[in-house]
């Protein structure tokens, strides 16, 4: 995997790019307003640095380059960095009668750009990168000096030995950056690291508290509507028995009364069991919505056709627990007024999209006669998949059964 640009790598080295283009830019109007006439050889290297700089800074200021080049994007800046003033210098390179003193010449435009490569070199990579150009720098300015001057003696040597003296500042320079720079490194994995243990003791604290939250409702539901439905039945059984025969009406009354409590006991049973148990922890989204319908199915007497894909990929806790409430929903308002004898669950997760769909060929429902804000039950499935930004549709016509389809965006990785 290609090393990522450091942060503020490339602004920092914008900046340097336009400070130098203006530079360049100003030295050639002053030349050119001093010597009108014609171009003299420091003229030229004014242009000549100014045009590379110029095409640096455009370099550096097209993102779409570097999504291209991807990993040898900086190195490319890096080497027209260096080398636009060495190119430039090479116009100098004619033969001398005299020893030029040199902290005169053009050619110590070379240090800045030099210096700045060599910062770069240290913060983008390693104290061995930052020495291997400053050898290689090194040894073309000898070079270069060399060619400029032809001839080593006592005179010339201590100009020769100025690139040695501007390789020690370049290593020394760059040491420190790099241990600057790893330094930063360090610290920035370890906030990454701290970040993400408080995200996970924080989750923990949060699933804990809603934990002792479902079981503390899961105790009064218990002690009381668990209880009151319980007593309700009894009651209703023993009217039942001091019933006097003939009153028929009264019995089936009786027994419509019965069922819808014995029905609604169930429910709170279920219910109950639900607010104590984490099934989509427990089991996982494809196996826990596998017990969903299937106990749907043996309370309601339907048969069932599944299709769960076994790869949904990782989706976000949130994600699975929509699905989930949206399945347990959907399969309750079956179960309670379909009265169909066939439901079908499709799961599946294909190209990004995450498609559930349940379908059964109950009585259906007329969708404009629906009162969706006293419908607490739907309109609680569409609240939950507006929550992860997924889509949520409800078609149904009567006789024919009802479909249910969420429908989510998710991202591959």
């Amino acid at each position: 995997m290609p090393q990522e640009i450091e942060p503020g790598l490339l602004r920092a080295f914008r900046y340097f790019a336009l400070v130098a283009l203006c530079y360049y830019a100003a030295l050639i109007l002053y030349t050119l307003a001093q010597t009108p006439q014609g171009l003299a050889s420091i003229q030229i290297q004014w242009y000549v640095n100014f045009t590379g700089t110029l095409v640096l800074f455009i370099y550096l200021s097209l993102p779409t380059l570097q999504a291209r080049l991807k990993k040898f994007y900086l190195p490319i800046a890096l080497t027209m960095s260096a080398g636009i003033p060495v190119l430039s210098s090479l116009i100098f390179l004619t033969p001398r009668a005299t020893i030029p003193d040199l902290t005169t010449e053009p050619f110590w435009l070379l240090f800045p750009n030099l210096l700045v490569t060599v910062v770069l070199l240290a913060w983008q990579y390693s104290f061995g990168a930052v020495l291997a150009f400053t050898i290689a720098a090194a040894i073309m300015e000898e070079l270069t000096i060399y060619l400029l001057i032809g001839k080593i003696d006592s005179q010339t040597l201590p100009i020769l030995g100025l690139p040695l003296v501007r390789a020690f500042t370049f290593g020394l320079v760059g040491e420190i950056v790099s241990r600057m720079v790893a330094i930063q490194r360090v610290q920035r994995r370890e906030l990454i690291r701290a970040n993400v243990r408080l995200i996970e003791n924080s989750k923990t604290a949060e699933e804990l508290t809603l934990s002792r939250e479902r079981n503390r409702l899961a105790r009064e539901l218990h002690d009381t509507l668990a209880h009151t439905l319980s007593s309700q039945a009894v009651n209703l059984e023993a009217i039942k028995l001091n019933l006097e025969p003939g009153q028929v009406e009264v019995a089936a009354m009786l027994d419509q009364a019965l069922k819808t409590t014995r029905d609604g006991l169930t429910d709170v049973r279920r219910a109950l069991k639900d607010l104590r148990s984490k099934p989509l922890e427990d089991l996982g989204l494809a196996l826990a919505i596998r017990n969903l319908t299937t106990e749907a199915a043996a309370r309601a007497n339907f048969s069932l056709n599944l299709e769960i894909s076994e790869h949904l990929g990782n989706l976000d806790d949130e994600v699975e627990h929509v699905i989930y409430r949206i399945a347990q929903e959907a399969l309750a308002n079956i179960v309670r007024h379909a009265e169909a004898n066939m439901v079908s669950l499709r799961l599946t997760l294909e190209q990004g999209c995450l498609s559930m769909i349940i379908k059964d060929n109950g009585r259906g429902v007329n969708l404009a006669d629906i009162d969706f804000e006293s419908s607490h039950g739907l309109r609680g499935m569409k609240e939950r998949a507006k929550m992860v930004q997924g889509d949520l549709e409800l078609t149904s016509r009567v006789g024919e059964g009802t479909t249910v389809s969420f429908t989510l965006e998710v991202d591959d990785d």
